[in-house]
């Protein structure tokens, strides 16, 4: 794309570029979004976030565009490019990787990161039950992440852990809080909280709820130990420990090997802030909390909090355990093959390798950028929750071996190669060379 100069607001500028400064410096509290070092990054980012959105603007007029289809859409310059379309009025849609690697996420005029579209489709089979298929192979999903078998999600987190007792005993509920980080979400309206930070929500929780210090187990998140190119997880394991020390809670740091899992089990309560550790909470029928929005949200399994106010208006609930542990495996299936497009035509093979079958239809493309809404990709669903129970019962005696061994239906179609342009084939075999996610 060319460069020329941009039409686009200061204030606009910084919006668009707030999120990819925050994760490239790896921030965790609101208030860093204002150290020198991320402002540096954040501008340095308005010039060619610029050039690329007045060069889309240009695109969709000279093609006349009817519609755009962009990866991602969160970071600098793909947030660039759909911000062209919304300034020009025409429908987008983002394309990422799934979370478990079969099918195409797709979101209609939004990024990756969008909460609206799943969460219209998580509260819409939250009450409908699965098949029993359906609920085995959920129940697979979960069996597969807790003896760490998730070999095609993204990223792999706490790998080879220790088994861990719970390590305090006080009388009361048994809280574990599993923090993640934050940076990401930075600016997106969908992620909005009433807090500066989680350590504040974490402390206006306690508060309402009369929950002690040694109750409290905090277990930072494993990948604030790595780097992540060249920036540490500092920020975030720094702002946790500060909090832990004052507090005086018991703190498990991201290096240590304390398996998560366990700690999940031997739990009452499990806190989050929007983390994908509520499935494992939910699976073992656990009290679960998110401080802040989350893509379970909707899921019925998981009661959110976004400010102090809903914690006093609302109050803590106790869910029903088999209800919990049912109503996580709906969340699941919905993010494996509702939420997602495609399901049975992109198989994953490794995390950057995958088969494709002959089959697929455009037409759910093509009805998202008319309608700007998600179809399920799979809208059937069972008669009655008796089809569930098997799986239930699997979840309920934390049988995760019979339920990771679970087979899943092989297709049989016929399959064909899906070839990348020149150019790009040196970047796959670089990329391969290094740890999967976002590593490197």
């Amino acid at each position: 794309m060319t460069n020329q100069p941009s039409d686009l607001a200061e204030s606009e500028l910084e919006r668009l570029a707030l999120s990819s400064s925050c994760t490239l410096a790896r921030t965790e509290s609101d208030r860093e979004w204002f150290d020198p070092d991320v402002i540096r990054i954040r501008h340095s980012l308005y010039s060619p976030i610029g050039s690329v959105y007045e060069s889309t603007r240009k695109w969709i007029r000279d093609k006349k565009l009817d519609g755009v289809i962009c990866f991602n859409g969160r970071m600098d310059l793909t947030r660039a490019v759909t911000y062209a379309c919304e300034s020009s009025s025409i429908p987008f849609i983002t394309h990422e990787r799934t979370w478990f690697g079969d099918g195409i996420q797709l979101v209609p005029n939004g990024n990756c990161l969008g909460l609206k579209a799943l969460g219209e489709l998580v509260k819409e089979y939250d009450d409908k039950p699965l098949t029993a298929p359906q609920a085995l192979y959920a129940g697979k999903l979960i069996g597969e992440r807790f003896l760490q078998r998730n070999s095609l999600e993204w990223r792999l987190y706490n790998k080879n852990p220790e088994p861990a007792a719970w390590p305090i005993d006080a009388p009361g509920k048994r809280v574990l809080v599993v923090p993640s980080s934050k940076n990401e979400f930075a600016g997106h309206e969908d992620w909005e909280t009433g807090w500066e930070d989680n350590t504040k929500a974490l402390d206006d929780f306690f508060d309402v709820f009369d929950i002690r210090a040694e109750q409290v187990v905090l277990r930072c998140h494993p990948n604030w130990s790595e780097n992540i190119g060249q920036v540490t997880g500092e920020r975030s394991l720094s702002l946790y420990q500060r909090w832990a020390e004052v507090k005086g809670i018991y703190f498990i740091g991201s290096e240590e090997k304390a398996s998560t899992y366990d700690l999940i089990q031997q739990a009452d309560i499990v806190i989050l802030n929007g983390g994908s550790s509520a499935v494992e909470a939910g699976a073992c029928g656990k009290q679960v909390v998110s401080l802040g929005p989350a893509p379970y949200e909707q899921a019925g399994f998981a009661q959110v909090f976004r400010s102090r106010q809903e914690m006093e208006e609302s109050g803590l609930l106790e869910l029903d355990q088999e209800l919990i542990r049912r109503k996580t495996l709906r969340f699941l299936y919905v993010r494996s093959h509702r939420y997602p497009q495609f399901v049975d035509f992109v198989k994953a093979v490794e995390t950057t390798k995958y088969r494709y079958f002959e089959g697929a239809k455009p037409d759910a493309i093509v009805e998202m950028l008319k309608t700007g809404e998600i179809q399920p990709d799979d809208p059937t669903y069972g008669e009655c929750e008796e089809s569930e129970n098997e799986v239930v019962a699997l979840l309920k005696c934390h049988d995760w071996g019979r339920l990771a061994n679970q087979e899943s239906v092989a297709l049989t179609g016929p399959s064909y190669e899906v070839s990348r342009r020149l150019g790009f084939n040196w970047v796959d075999r670089v990329r391969s060379m290094f740890s999967r996610g976002d590593r490197g």
